[in-house]
């Protein structure tokens, strides 16, 4: 009988005790045990494997996310489109993802027709027919169209992974319809919107192309010649915004290259986040065109975007990054309101009232314990602020501040802490 024993060997020490470092910092932050913790997200055996449910905490930090990335989509002219959840295998057939990617497509089954229908693992070919419903000129370019909405894919059960790999998620999906001559600027306004997205996370990445596997061109649609001309074009958009980047052969989609950005977390783990991708192949195979200055029927290019990708792994990855401890614009609960005992519990009722006033999300904790295990409670709740409440602050009109894992900062008054943790959410501050 065969044993097959794998093992890891370190050059130093010092090598061996950083990595041993790492493993034990990786499992005290590991999103799953947090998620508990933190009451964030959970999974049930009836409801199924992969299929993630948030509680109100973890609903507010992924809606939080979503809203962040669509306001900032906003800015920049994109149009927030809807649509359905299923769509007929002749939308996916047309499209590609039927030959290349069924595998990995839910099947619906209707009780009242045999029409083959799928769970939609991604937009863009449901977008193409929103782009297809109504002519379009030159002038009308770019058409940018975002759907932040609930994608399926049938993961193996092994797989599977907390919210790194799920069934169910919702991706920051949005396709770019262009002339050719606007690709350029198109991508380096997305590269910028990135930018400051993960410089708000406090990401540190680079970019990876992903290119053809060329010894299996089989696996791809379109014209090689073209394939061979948008590779060289997003490596020369990578070298004129001057990102730092590497080759990944045999990672590119079936019908186009992709610029994807591997972030870096706190433990100098890589994961790939936000991509950008050049298509030519599927307005052709959709026959979508734009009448051109000259009375020209052309097909437009069609650009797929995502900045955070999947909202369930983006979270899974802030929740390490940051080991549970969301910086103030993120925190579902953002200031725990502690009375020292019953006889100011109106007055920090009162704090409470004038905070919530102001958009500052606030728990009061109403429990007869003693004050340090109300510390100790809202530290374990890694809540970013904490508000003493006694009989001095009451009397002086103002409250004690206490930072999340730093010392107390002393006394402020209520309108002096107001303006510092609203400042700190609108800068969405680390």
């Amino acid at each position: 009988m065969l044993t097959r024993i794998y093992g890891t060997a370190f050059e130093t020490q010092e090598e061996l005790d950083k990595y041993i470092s790492q493993m034990e910092e990786a499992r005290k932050r590991d999103h799953r045990k947090l998620g508990r913790e933190l009451d964030l997200f959970s999974f049930s055996d009836l409801v199924g494997s992969g299929l993630p449910l948030y509680s109100s905490r973890g609903s507010f930090v992924r809606r939080t996310l979503n809203d962040y990335v669509e306001e900032m989509q906003f800015e920049e002219g994109y149009t927030q489109v809807w649509t359905p959840q299923i769509a007929k295998a002749d939308l996916f057939k047309t499209s590609g993802h039927y030959d290349k990617y069924k595998d990995s497509m839910f099947r619906v089954v209707s009780n009242f027709s045999d029409e083959e229908m799928f769970l939609k693992p991604m937009n863009c070919p449901q977008h193409t027919q929103i782009y297809a419903a109504q002519p379009r000129s030159y002038r009308d370019l770019p058409l940018r169209l975002t759907d932040f909405a609930m994608l399926y894919r049938d993961e193996k059960p092994g797989e599977l992974s907390g919210l790194g790999r799920t069934r169910a998620f919702s991706q920051d999906d949005c396709h770019i319809f262009c002339r050719e001559d606007q690709v350029d600027k198109e991508i380096d306004m997305a590269l910028q919107m990135t930018k400051k997205i993960m410089g708000t996370f406090g990401f540190s990445y680079k970019y990876r192309l992903s290119t053809r596997d060329v010894e299996h061109p089989e696996k791809y649609l379109g014209d090689p010649k073209v394939w061979d001309k948008v590779e060289k074009w997003a490596e020369e958009i990578m070298i004129r915004n001057k990102i730092d980047y590497f080759q990944g052969p045999g990672e590119a989609a079936f019908y186009a290259p992709k610029m994807d950005l591997m972030a870096t977390d706190a433990l100098g783990r890589e994961w790939q986040l936000s991509t950008l991708q050049i298509d030519y192949v599927m307005p052709e195979r959709f026959g979508l065109t734009y009448t051109d200055q000259d009375g020209s029927q052309k097909h437009p290019v069609m650009l797929h975007r995502a900045i955070i990708g999947s909202a369930e792994r983006t979270m899974m990855i802030l929740i390490e990054h940051f080991g549970g401890a969301f910086p103030v614009w993120l925190s579902p609960i953002q200031v725990a309101i502690l009375p020292v005992s019953e006889k100011t519990m109106a007055y920090a009722e009162e704090v409470m009232k004038k905070l919530e006033e102001q958009d500052v999300r606030v728990e009061l904790n109403r429990d007869a314990d003693s004050l340090g295990k109300k510390i100790r409670n809202a530290e374990a709740s890694k809540v970013p602020y904490m508000l003493i409440v006694g009989e001095k602050e009451a009397e002086s009109n103002q409250v004690s501040v206490r930072q999340r894992g730093q010392k107390d900062l002393g006394a402020m008054t209520l309108a002096e802490f107001a303006g510092k943790i609203i400042k700190e959410d609108r800068e969405k501050s680390l």
